[in-house]
């Protein structure tokens, strides 16, 4: 089986990306220090919590970030955006949509 990572952005823009047999999903409020290595691969930068005067767009709106291809791969997800994991017929798996 394959899953699909499908976003939804704030203007009605649609994404569908294959992220294979497995991943995972690192949630920035439960997986704290595994966001903060994820995120630091993604950015090329270490996450800064919320209040901190470095703390930008990307900081602040990231809530989590899938993990697919034995790591090779990430893809942050965000707080307006609606982002589910589908499997190859489409069915909703996972919503992995921020709450």
């Amino acid at each position: 089986m394959s899953f699909i990572l499908r976003t939804v952005l704030p203007d009605g823009y649609e994404t569908n990306r294959i992220i294979g047999s497995q991943y995972s999903y690192v949630n920035r409020e439960t997986h704290y220090e595994e966001f903060c290595r994820s995120y630091k691969v993604v950015f090329g930068i270490d996450h800064v919590t919320d209040l901190d005067v470095m703390s930008d767009q990307f900081a602040k709106n990231c809530y989590g970030i899938i993990v697919y291809n034995n790591g090779a791969d990430l893809i942050p997800l965000y707080k307006k955006q609606i982002s589910y994991i589908m499997t190859e017929n489409g069915k909703t798996f996972s919503n992995v949509t921020f709450k």
